[in-house]
Order: C-alpha cells, then sequence, then structure tokens
C-alpha cells in the first residue's frame, strides 16, 4: 500500500513539474519563430454585451468553479503524504481548499499581474506569446503552500495563478528578479477568480494533463489494463473531475509588460 502511494506522489509530483504562475512548455502551441520585433497589439475589442458574457466558456467555467471551489473552504481531506527524510521536505496532498479561499470579483484586485519568469516556448518567450495572443494559459501544477520543511499541495486548486502589481516578488518563491518578465491585464468583469492568500490569486481551469498520462489514462479506460508501475489511484485527480477536459484559456487585456527589465505601457487608460 505504501508503495502505491509512493507511486501516486510521485506522478503527481511529475504533473507539478512546471513553474505556477506561467511556463513554457503551456504556451508551446502558440510558439512560432521569435519576432524580431515587439509583438503588434490589435486594437480593443468592444466591450461584450451581457448576453456575450454569459455564453463565454472562460466566463461561465470560472464563475461556476469559482463558487464551487470558495464552497469547500476550510473542507480538507489529505489524500496523500511523501516523507522527505530527514533533511528532506514533506509533502502533504489535499482535497478542498484552505479556509482563506474565497471568490473575489476582478474588479476589486484591479490591475492583475502575472509572472512569466523569463521563461520561453520553442525560443519564444512567454510574454510576448501572451501579449501577441491575449491568453492566459493555464500550467499543470496546483496551488502549493511551501515551507521550508513541508509542503502542502491543494490538488482541486489549479489554473491561471496571479498576483497584484504591489505584491513583493519575492514572497512568490519563484526566484524572481526585478527584471522578471511579467504581464499587467484586466479581465472580463464577470470572470470568476479566487483569492488563495496574500497576493495569491487564481482563475480556476480545467486540470491540464500532460499527454503521456493522457495516453496512459484513456488507454486503461478503453481497455481496462493500467500501465507498468500505475494503479487506479494514479488517476484519482482525473476522475474526481469528471475525467479528460479541453483545456479554457483566460482572455485578457494586456495594459502593460516588462521583458528583459523594461516596461512597455499599452494601454494608458487603464493603468493607474
Amino acid at each position: 500500500m505504501k508503495k502505491n502511494s509512493i507511486l501516486f506522489s510521485a506522478l503527481i509530483l511529475n504533473l507539478a513539474a512546471l513553474n505556477a504562475f506561467a511556463s513554457g512548455e503551456a504556451y508551446s502551441q502558440l510558439a512560432g519563430a521569435a519576432p524580431a520585433a515587439p509583438p503588434v497589439i490589435a486594437e480593443p475589442q468592444a466591450v461584450a454585451t451581457l448576453a456575450d458574457r454569459s455564453y463565454s466558456p472562460a466566463v461561465q467555467y470560472t464563475s461556476h468553479m469559482a463558487d464551487q471551489l470558495a464552497a469547500m473552504a476550510g473542507q480538507l481531506t489529505q489524500v496523500n503524504f511523501v516523507d522527505g527524510g530527514m533533511n528532506g521536505q514533506d509533502h502533504y496532498y489535499y482535497w478542498g481548499a484552505p479556509a482563506p479561499v474565497r471568490r473575489v470579483a476582478p474588479q476589486s484586485v484591479g490591475i492583475m499581474r502575472h509572472w512569466t519568469s523569463n521563461a520561453q516556448a520553442n525560443g519564444t518567450p512567454v510574454v510576448d506569446l501572451i501579449v501577441r495572443s491575449g491568453i492566459l494559459k493555464a500550467g499543470p501544477r496546483p496551488y502549493i503552500i511551501p515551507e521550508s520543511h513541508r509542503a502542502d499541495y491543494y490538488n482541486d486548486l489549479h489554473g491561471v495563478f496571479f498576483t497584484t502589481p504591489d505584491f513583493p516578488p519575492g514572497e512568490l518563491w519563484m526566484g524572481l528578479r526585478p527584471d522578471s518578465d511579467y504581464v499587467d491585464f484586466v479581465v472580463d468583469p464577470d470572470m470568476g477568480a479566487l483569492y488563495l492568500a496574500p497576493g495569491n490569486y487564481l482563475f480556476p481551469c480545467p486540470l491540464k494533463v500532460q499527454g503521456w498520462m493522457t495516453d496512459a489514462y484513456i488507454k486503461w479506460k478503453q481497455t481496462g489494463a493500467l500501465p507498468a508501475g500505475m494503479t487506479a489511484q494514479s488517476f484519482a485527480q482525473i476522475e474526481r473531475e469528471g475525467g479528460l477536459r479541453d483545456a479554457i484559456d483566460i482572455p485578457i487585456t494586456v495594459v502593460s509588460y516588462q521583458k528583459n527589465g523594461r516596461v512597455t505601457v499599452l494601454r494608458p487608460d487603464l493603468a493607474r
């Protein structure tokens, strides 16, 4: 039983291998040749009507999930544990949400910031891909509260993480520098968002499952045969969320961005 638990933990850690705020892998399908000059930004689209918003997949999904996850606040079930040993970090895995989690309105947060940690996708800086496309993509890592001796993984809390411009980046456990790349943005006011902790927010999105795990899950569902070294528990989070789901991107309006330490303001009318 202990061996199966450790195998499950290793799989979850593989899913959590990329940065929580942005990763090159999450944006790889947008990557082409790196732009020779800063990307051309299209004129802002007209504000969506209420009817348009009601049919937006991102608004519908984030709004529903923000309510559902906020209702789990303070209700935690530990589903796994990995002993880090005498000198390592113990890992605890939970379903549910910590007590401080609550739904927030985007307009109450104000300008939002998404750090990319200078990540690249196929040689293209992720900050360029975000500015060019006007979307944020979820990575595979859940919300984690790290400490020196332990890390708590909240497997239900995943999607696009963001912070605010005034929150100290050194407190995000991302190894950020003052010249690290970021995007400042606003979103549709009907979007569902979660407050997690000071400086930590989330747009909930469907679980992002890496390709090898997707293939293994589909094979298991079709044939009942488990890949070597895996158990049904390996797919517990996918099953908990109703199986594999299509990705949902978060559309944003870029207010400004920093690349290589240089800040470019695109929407001075929205900047504060």
